[in-house]
C-alpha cells in the first residue's frame, strides 16, 4: 500500500470548508488534480463522478464512486477507471482511494488530504514509488495552498 498523507490548518470553520471541498463545481477552485468535476449521477454515498484534470502534459479523466460522507468530516472517492488522452491510462494501482478529512470548530479547520493506492504488482508499486509519489505529494500540498486562500478571500 502507498500512501501519501499532507495536512494543514486553514482559518475557515469546517462548514465553510465542507461547502467548499464537498462541491465538485468548486473543485477546480481549490484541487490541483481538477480542472473541472462533473456530477454524473446520485449524492452523497455511491454517486459517481468525473473529474476532468491533467497528469503531467496529458489530459486526465477519472471517473470516480464517492464512497463516504460525511457533512462536515469526510469525503472519499474510489477510482472507477482512468483515462489518458481518451484512452485506458496504463494501469498501475489496482485501487485508488482518496479521503478529505476535516476536524475542526467555527474558528479553524485541520484539512487532511490522504491518497491510498495499492500497486498492481512489484515492479508498479516500486515505479509508482520512485515517480508518482512525489508528483501527488506536490499536488496535494498546492491543492492546501489554494484551499487556505480561497477560504481567505
Amino acid at each position: 500500500m502507498i500512501e501519501v498523507l499532507r495536512e494543514a490548518r486553514v482559518p475557515a470553520g469546517a462548514d465553510q470548508v465542507w461547502a467548499i471541498v464537498s462541491d465538485p463545481a468548486r473543485a477546480a477552485d481549490w484541487f490541483d488534480f481538477s480542472d473541472r468535476t462533473e456530477v454524473v449521477l446520485g449524492e452523497g454515498v455511491g454517486q459517481k463522478r468525473v473529474q476532468y484534470g491533467h497528469w503531467g502534459r496529458k489530459k486526465s479523466e477519472i471517473d470516480q464512486e464517492i464512497i463516504a460522507w460525511e457533512p462536515g468530516r469526510l469525503l472519499a472517492w474510489k477510482h472507477l477507471e482512468e483515462r489518458l488522452e481518451g484512452k485506458p491510462a496504463p494501469k498501475f494501482a489496482a485501487s485508488t482511494v482518496f479521503r478529505i478529512e476535516l476536524d475542526g470548530d467555527d474558528e479553524a479547520t485541520t484539512v487532511r488530504l490522504r491518497s491510498t493506492q495499492e500497486p498492481a504488482g512489484l515492479v508498479k508499486g516500486w515505479v509508482m514509488k520512485a515517480f508518482g509519489t512525489k508528483d501527488i505529494e506536490r499536488n496535494l500540498e498546492r491543492s492546501l495552498e489554494r484551499l487556505r486562500a480561497l477560504v481567505a478571500q
